[in-house]
């Protein structure tokens, strides 16, 4: 049977850490798992799990600049020395729960020539109205004990996709030039569903917005950040709120389906996925062994002690 592996960076989770992992470790094989420089308890809540259950690695604690090149390389690196042909691997977010279980969608959804999947956001929002129960008192810290699902009912379904899910195979080529291998696979047409909780709570959203503006004001992370860089310029947590009447806006109650979304944007043309199948089938250890691999030098890019300190000040506060 085939493995499931996720690649796990993460920093300053500590309010939804634990439940992430827990929401992996139902259906993961192994999580390999990078804290990068956090300040609260996500590290400690990583080694808890680990000591707990073996399928979790702890890989290291480091104060690094996140990127989808050289960070979630250098984990897969790491992961890739127990994998084997056919296994199947992940990158995963700390706010994230697959909401159909990869290896049941592995089974259920995909057809046997493909390999590569990508994903479908639902993207839960905090709503004006939350904020106002916040402020009130209706809710506070001691409710990040229960589930973010019972907390954050409201989504909106994303158009944007990137690839999430990957068969692995032992010639393939991550260098740290790229954000996912080469010639990774044949693209899936279904997506995989996955509820998206980037906005929780006042205080950890306030928190999110002053880490990305200390990140995105030092010149030496930029090159980091090919989309995004002005939006996470913003610290001002509050423009990140959903009113209550925005359009498009849905419920969902706890338990039941989420209404599928078929988006096919993320396909190319048919006459171009019928030579991506071809090539995919019969051509890709030929590319692979044409491609530039993974350097033993390459590591994640250092954050600067002066970054570092201010960090710690701003994220302490």
């Amino acid at each position: 049977m085939p493995k499931f592996v996720c690649i796990l960076p993460l920093r300053d989770e500590a309010d939804i850490a634990g439940q992430c992992l827990q929401q992996l470790l139902t259906w993961a094989d192994e999580v390999y798992v990078f804290d990068t420089g956090s300040v609260d308890e996500t590290w400690e809540i990583v080694q808890d799990f680990a000591g707990r259950d073996k399928r979790v690695v702890p890989l290291k604690k480091d104060s690094v600049y996140f990127s989808e090149t050289r960070l979630r390389g250098w984990i897969f690196h790491q992961a890739r020395q127990q994998m084997r042909d056919g296994d199947w691997f992940l990158r995963v977010d700390a706010d994230e729960f697959h909401h159909i279980p990869p290896p049941e969608f592995v089974r259920t959804r995909l057809h046997p020539d493909e390999t590569i999947v990508y994903h479908q956001y639902y993207n839960f929002v905090l709503r004006a109205s939350e904020v106002e129960a916040w402020e009130a008192g209706e809710e506070t810290l001691l409710d990040r004990t229960r589930p973010i699902a019972e907390r954050r009912r409201w989504y909106t379904p994303s158009v944007y996709s990137e690839p999430r899910l990957c068969r692995y195979r032992e010639t393939m080529q991550w260098p740290p030039t790229v954000s996912f291998p080469f010639n990774a696979g044949f693209v899936a047409r279904e997506r995989l569903p996955i509820r998206h909780y980037p906005h929780r709570d006042p205080i950890q959203l306030d928190r999110r917005c002053r880490l990305r503006s200390v990140m995105m004001a030092d010149n030496e992370n930029r090159a980091n950040w090919l989309i995004g860089y002005h939006y996470w310029q913003n610290r001002e947590w509050q423009k990140f709120i959903t009113p209550d009447d925005e359009s498009g806006l849905q419920h969902w109650v706890v338990g039941s389906p989420l209404p599928e979304v078929h988006q096919f944007s993320h396909l190319r043309p048919l006459h171009i996925r019928a030579t991506q199948r071809l090539v995919h089938a019969y051509m890709l250890p030929w590319l692979d062994s044409r491609r530039v691999g993974w350097s033993d030098e390459a590591y994640p890019q250092q954050i600067t002690p002066e970054v570092i300190e201010l960090l710690a000040r701003e994220l302490k506060q």
